[in-house]
């Protein structure tokens, strides 16, 4: 049974400003044809934006397409003063509020089909995602309720990143069996910097183009922050880090980004072939042509 040592509540008006209507929207996911995806692009054209609304609504029609003044829930402040690294049962007792703030249909989630999970070379079909932000003095928490177009149920995971800790820890959890798992591989071959930027896999795929630019503003200025190993799970051996230099001036050891390893190819793959990463400039031709010899390296 979770331990739960204390209950957050989070508060239904904002500490803060709300964001500025100015902040950029996302820009619309296009491929660059650099054929670095394993596969081709996954054809959406069929899957039209009342299927993602109706989809999209299963989840529960109170609980989305929310009126909201800031993007990111607050949680009220930490109940030790003196914190300095989270307790396992708090990290999950952050969890487990975020989930039912959601169920309440008290948190400001922003919906779209993904386009890293939906281009997912093992999921061939559309991903969609709720995902919501909340955060106070000693914590950021993310909630994603998740499932694919054919799926039934939806799925619920969360990211708490500890802040009281230098550099911040994340916390990554399947919340779907009876307790509040930690992941390691699973969630760290696409998430070794934290929380991925959001974007959708379809500029209609989206019902709120300003909250998906607030939250992903949100990400955006995160920490650079450590991963957390469950201490059942050990951590693999990646071989050596990248060190393509277009790509270490931000990953690495000490940049704004954990190096990268050949685990995480898919987001890779995927955010340099529609020209997320490198955030400012497209590689060039000879560069992704570096990029591809070192991915499909066996080392």
């Amino acid at each position: 049974m979770l331990y739960r040592a204390f209950v957050f509540v989070i508060l239904l008006l904002p500490l803060f400003a709300a964001e500025p209507r100015e902040i950029p929207l996302i820009k619309p996911a296009k491929s660059l044809h650099t054929g670095l995806p394993f596969l081709p692009d996954l054809d959406l054209s069929s899957f039209s934006q009342e299927d993602f609304f109706r989809l999209s609504s299963s989840v529960g029609t109170n609980r989305i397409r929310k009126q909201w003044t800031s993007p990111v829930g607050t949680f009220p402040p930490h109940s030790r003063s003196d914190v300095h690294g989270l307790t396992l049962d708090e990290v999950k007792s952050y969890m487990t509020e975020a989930r039912q703030f959601f169920k309440e249909g008290k948190a400001n989630p922003l919906s779209d089909v993904g386009l890293v999970s939906t281009q997912e070379d093992v999921i061939r079909r559309p991903m969609l995602n709720h995902i919501a932000a909340f955060s106070n003095e000693v914590a950021r928490v993310y909630l994603l309720v998740q499932k694919t177009s054919t799926d039934n149920g939806w799925g619920y995971f969360s990211i708490v990143q500890d802040l009281t800790l230098d550099p911040p820890l994340d916390y990554f959890a399947d919340m779907n069996g009876k307790e509040i798992k930690f992941q390691g591989h699973d969630c760290y071959k696409c998430h070794s910097s934290g929380p991925l930027a959001i974007h959708p896999a379809r500029e209609d795929l989206v019902m709120d183009a300003r909250l998906a630019a607030a939250i992903g503003r949100h990400i955006a200025k995160g920490p650079l922050s450590n991963y957390y190993w469950p201490p059942d799970e050990k951590k693999r051996d990646y071989g050596q880090p990248m060190t393509l230099e277009f790509c270490t001036e931000c990953h690495e050891k000490d940049g704004v980004r954990q190096p990268l390893y050949r685990v995480h190819s898919h987001p890779i793959r995927i955010y340099v072939d529609y020209g997320y990463m490198p955030p400012k400039h497209s590689l060039t031709a000879a560069q992704v042509a570096e990029l591809k010899t070192w991915l499909e390296e066996k080392k």
